[in-house]
């Protein structure tokens, strides 16, 4: 058994969700958005202009729709790291922040005293 919704998909304050086909059909077609504002309040459906761009952005959840086969996508080779540490992690942190130099000229390393 499959359930069928009467209603299109989204909230049900949507006013211009019944003309959401239509909407898309004509923004592809050439139509500027206050054009189909303005066919829309020819059909009786008082709206912005930002209601009909919202629209236009509004897809419904892929959890609704059933996902089509598709192909696997291609797998990637796997790296490898690049430092592989052999010693503790002390040193080799030592290592990449360079423990051994001196960064700030005027403090006296512990052996020159």
């Amino acid at each position: 058994m499959a359930l069928t919704p009467k209603r299109p998909p989204g909230r049900l304050s949507r006013k211009a969700r019944a003309y959401a086909n239509d909407i898309r059909r004509l923004y592809a077609e050439g139509y500027t958005l206050e054009a189909i504002r303005e066919a829309l309040a020819d059909e009786g459906v008082v709206v912005s202009k930002s209601t009909v761009q919202r629209e236009l952005a509004w897809r419904p959840r892929r959890d609704s729709q059933p996902e089509p086969a598709a192909t696997p996508p291609p797998t990637l080779p796997q790296r490898t790291p690049s430092i592989v540490p052999t010693s503790s992690p002390k040193d080799v942190a030592d290592e990449v922040f360079g423990g051994a130099q001196m960064s700030n000229p005027l403090y006296r390393s512990r052996s020159a005293k």
